[in-house]
C-alpha cells in the first residue's frame, strides 16, 4: 500500500525534520529543526522546536515551519494567496468606484439601500398611526 502524501496543513509529529519559512527571534528562515513537543488545539498548532546549535524554541506557530521537502511548495502557495489578496483587493476597488459612478448623485445613503417597496410601506404606516 503506497504511503499518504502529507499535505502542508497536516500537523508535524514529534521527531520530524522541518525548516523555519520565516525568520523567528533571531534564527533566519530556513533555519534546520526537529520538532520536540506539539502543542496547541484543532486548527491552532503550535510546537517546540529543537534548532541547529542546541537551540531550543517554544510555541512556534504551524505556518513558520514547513518540511524540507516541502518548502518549495509553501512558497508556491504564499505567492498564490497574495496574488489572489491583490485581485480581491483591485476588484474591491473597482467595485466601489463603480457603484459611486453608477448612483447618480443618490449619496449613497440608507435610503438608497432598503427597497422601494419597504419605505412605502413605513411611509404608509407612519401616516395612518399619525394621522
Amino acid at each position: 500500500m503506497p504511503k499518504k502524501e502529507l499535505q502542508l496543513d497536516t500537523p508535524f509529529k514529534r521527531g520530524e525534520k522541518v525548516v523555519t519559512t520565516r525568520a523567528l527571534f533571531d534564527l533566519p528562515a530556513g533555519t534546520n529543526g526537529k520538532v520536540q513537543m506539539h502543542n496547541g488545539l484543532g486548527v491552532w498548532n503550535r510546537y517546540w522546536v529543537m534548532f541547529d546549535g542546541d537551540r531550543q524554541v517554544g510555541q512556534v506557530d504551524h505556518n513558520d515551519l514547513a518540511r524540507p521537502y516541502q518548502l518549495d511548495e509553501w512558497v508556491q502557495r504564499e505567492k498564490d494567496k497574495a496574488e489572489a489578496a491583490a485581485r480581491s483587493e483591485e476588484e474591491a476597488a473597482a467595485a466601489a468606484e463603480a457603484t459611486t459612478d453608477s448612483s447618480g448623485g443618490g449619496g449613497g445613503g440608507i435610503a438608497d439601500q432598503i427597497p422601494a417597496d419597504l419605505l412605502e410601506r413605513s411611509r404608509a404606516a407612519k401616516k395612518r398611526l399619525l394621522g
